[in-house]
């Protein structure tokens, strides 16, 4: 039996120097949390995994402290280990899940069993990830894989598969410009309407706007009269694109209102922070009237713990 342990890297969170400010309350959203055409990488992963693993666990709170670091007491990670342990898992995959991965687990779970040591890590091209599968009955705790000793004790799976480690503002464009050009396994979570166009359920699109392909209309989206939405962009559920704006090559992300008559390209705007990647600079724009968070903020953005719960029958099971 196979279990499976996701962990948020919450080392990967954007800054305003490096992305859009994604605030849940007080928090900073990892951009592994924050929705591309539809859900939230996090969540594609745990669906992933789901297919292949007996049980799938998502830890929204990972640790007492910092994750990796030495504390008295066990962190929740650590609990939910022993946990898939005692449940009699013959193997563990743990994933710190800063990026977006498409590794075959199945392949990755026979390298581990014929090299027969503690642990065997994930590596793509351009180094390793934060992607382990352990053997419970010799591993002590999740802690283990950043003691001195774990390098050692560990093997290395190359892996050919598609990655994105999710770590800036260009990232995060690229995984919703892979996922429209088909070079990863991420689909639009809508209605192909036209070739390369993509509506989510409960969409308005004014008869007078238009959406040159490839392009995403998340969910209870309002795009206004004379609007254009074009290349590459993407716009998430519950926001609204006002009249006569053009949107090229951007992401909207959820539950953000763009004003009358802008003109965005190249950038990523999460309510009134706006980040353009062309120039590599941050705004935070205080006129509600040209970008501001919509009245149902928060209700649309996937978090963490939204990811655990959508995962509770499996880990409990």
């Amino acid at each position: 039996m196979l279990g499976a342990i996701i962990v948020p890297n919450n080392q990967n969170r954007p800054t305003q120097g490096d992305g859009v400010i994604s605030s849940e309350g007080s928090e900073l959203t990892p951009w592994a949390g924050v929705e591309v055409l539809g859900k939230a990488p996090v969540a594609r992963v745990a669906d992933a995994l789901s297919e292949v693993c007996d049980l799938v666990s998502v830890i929204a709170s990972p640790a007492v402290g910092q994750m990796g670091a030495h504390s008295e007491s066990p962190t929740q990670v650590d609990l939910c280990f022993e946990g898939l342990r005692k449940k009699g898992c013959a193997a563990v995959l743990i994933a710190r899940c800063g990026a977006y991965f498409e590794i075959d687990i199945a392949s990755m779970l026979a390298f581990h069993q014929e090299h027969d040591l503690e642990a065997t890590r994930a590596f793509v091209d351009d180094g390793a990830l934060d992607v382990w599968i352990v053997d419970p009955l010799v591993v002590p705790a999740y802690s283990w894989l950043f003691s001195p000793s774990a390098g050692a004790r560990s093997a290395v799976y190359h892996s050919q598969a598609y990655a994105n480690r999710l770590q800036s503002a260009g990232d995060f464009r690229r995984l919703v410009l892979d996922g429209f050009h088909s070079h990863c396994h991420v689909r639009p979570e809508g209605t192909e309407i036209k070739p390369g166009i993509w509506v989510s359920e409960g969409a308005q699109i004014e008869r007078s706007a238009r959406i040159v392909a490839p392009a995403f209309i998340g969910r209870d989206v309002q795009i206004s009269e004379e609007c254009l939405i074009t290349r590459g962009s993407n716009v998430e559920r519950n926001s609204r694109i006002d009249f006569g704006t053009a949107v090229e090559n951007s992401s909207i992300l959820p539950n953000t209102y763009v004003g009358i008559g802008l003109d965005l390209s190249h950038s990523i705007v999460d309510g009134r922070n706006l980040f353009n990647l062309q120039h590599n600079v941050s705004l935070e724009i205080t006129d509600p009237v040209v970008l501001r968070e919509s009245a149902a903020r928060g209700r649309g953005r996937q978090s963490w713990a939204d990811v655990e719960r959508g995962m509770a029958v499996s880990s409990a099971e």
